[in-house]
């Protein structure tokens, strides 16, 4: 089986379905990218864990972690969540398999 980068992956789609996916995918990035950084502050988003236990969760400041990142402010990410450094290759990974998975 030979491997193909992903550019050539790309240039070989014949599947609709992995083309949907694909502009999915952009447009939500495109959406996301976007927002303004108001938007991502402190008071919208509403943590239940911290709400309960008056402590930030793991997951608190991944949504404005991941928003640095696709501005590629890597400090500013690990100040809002240090463990994007694993999170976002992971959402990165998942998105990517996701897309090209085929269909059984």
């Amino acid at each position: 089986m030979k491997k193909m980068p992903l550019l050539n992956k790309i240039r070989a789609l014949k599947n609709k379905t992995q083309i949907i996916k694909i502009i999915l995918v952009l447009s939500a990035l495109f959406v996301f990218y976007n927002i303004p950084k108001k938007y991502l502050g402190d008071t919208y988003p509403i943590c239940l864990y911290k709400a309960a236990l008056k402590q930030s969760c793991p997951g608190c400041g991944t949504t404005r972690a991941v928003w640095s990142i696709l501005h590629l402010n890597i400090d500013e990410a690990l100040k809002y969540n240090k463990l994007i450094i694993i999170t976002f290759p992971l959402l990165a990974g998942c998105t990517i398999s996701w897309i090209f998975k085929k269909r059984t």
